[in-house]
C-alpha cells in the first residue's frame, strides 16, 4: 500500500496478509491460498458469468454447468485489488488527512445480470471482511433496497419515463433543467436514504455509504476503518515477463 507520509517502511511492517477467512479451507498445496469459496450463489453467478464464456475448454469433457463454473471461477480469484473484500485507499477524501491512512474502502461491483445498462445494481456477494462493523444482513437488505430503488428509478419504459420525454421534447428540454423528471426527484429520495443510513446506522460503528453520484454509480463504496490487511511482497522472485505472484504471461 501506499504511503502518503513517504515513509513506507513501518507501514510495511504493520500489513499482515488476509485472513484464513478469505481463502479456501482446504488448499490443494502448500501456499495456495485461494479465497473460500462465499455461499452466495446468485451473486457469484452474476459477477461470473461473463468470465466462464471466456475461459477456454482443454478437455474433451462436456462443459460444467453454470453453477459449477461460476464456482471454479470464484474459487481461482486471487487475493489483489479485483478480490471483493480488498480494502482500496479512500478516493473519496483529501490525501493530507487523517481520513486518508485510517480508512479504506470496500468496493461492491455493478450486477449488469439484473437490468443490463437499463438501471445501475449492485452485486449482494457480501465481502466478508466488512464483519462485524457490517453484518450480512444488514449488507443484503441495503443492497436489495439501492437496487430496487435504482431500478424503479431508471426504468425506461414506464408511464412517467414516456411522460417525462414528450414533455421534455416539447419544451425543448427546459422541463430537465426544471428537474421536474421523476427520475431525478427518485434519486435524490435514494441518496437521502444513504445519509440517513449513514447518520443512524453506520456512524456508531465507523461505517460510511458514500453517495452513488460520487462513483457515477460504477461502485457502491463502503467506508470502514483501516483493517491493516494489504498486499505482502513475497520473498521469492516472480518469473521474468510474468505479473507478481501469478504465472500469467508470456509462455503460459
Amino acid at each position: 500500500m501506499a504511503d502518503p507520509s513517504g515513509n513506507g517502511t513501518g507501514d510495511a511492517d504493520n500489513l499482515r496478509p488476509p485472513e484464513q477467512a478469505h481463502f479456501s479451507q482446504e488448499p490443494r498445496f502448500p501456499g495456495d491460498e485461494r479465497p473460500r469459496h462465499v455461499p452466495s450463489q446468485i451473486s457469484l453467478r452474476s459477477q461470473s458469468q461473463s468470465q466462464i464464456a471466456q475461459v477456454p475448454s482443454n478437455t474433451g469433457q462436456n462443459p460444467p454447468s453454470r453453477a459449477e463454473g461460476a464456482a471454479e471461477v470464484g474459487e481461482e480469484l486471487a487475493w489483489g485489488p479485483a478480490h471483493p473484500c480488498f480494502p482500496h485507499l479512500n478516493p473519496h477524501v483529501p490525501l493530507d488527512s487523517e481520513e486518508y491512512t485510517t480508512t479504506r474502502v470496500i468496493r461492491i461491483r455493478r450486477d449488469w445480470m439484473v437490468r443490463g445498462d437499463l438501471a445501475p445494481t449492485f452485486s449482494n456477494l457480501y465481502p466478508e471482511i466488512l464483519d462485524p462493523l457490517l453484518s450480512e444482513q444488514e449488507f443484503r437488505k441495503i443492497i436489495a433496497y439501492l437496487n430496487e430503488e435504482l431500478v424503479k428509478a431508471f426504468d425506461p419504459f414506464s408511464l412517467r419515463s414516456w411522460f417525462d420525454g414528450a414533455m421534455g421534447l416539447l419544451t425543448g428540454w427546459f422541463w430537465e433543467d426544471l428537474g421536474a423528471p421523476a427520475v431525478k426527484s427518485h434519486l435524490k429520495r435514494i441518496e437521502a436514504w444513504i445519509d440517513n443510513w449513514n447518520r443512524e446506522v453506520g456512524e456508531k460503528d465507523g461505517v460510511h455509504i458514500w453517495s452513488l453520484r460520487q462513483t457515477a454509480y460504477m461502485s457502491l463504496d463502503i467506508q470502514i476503518p483501516d483493517p491493516k490487511v494489504g498486499i505482502v511482497r513475497s520473498e521469492a522472485e516472480s518469473v521474468p515477463g510474468t505479473r507478481p505472484s501469478t504465472g500469467v504471461g508470456r509462455g503460459y
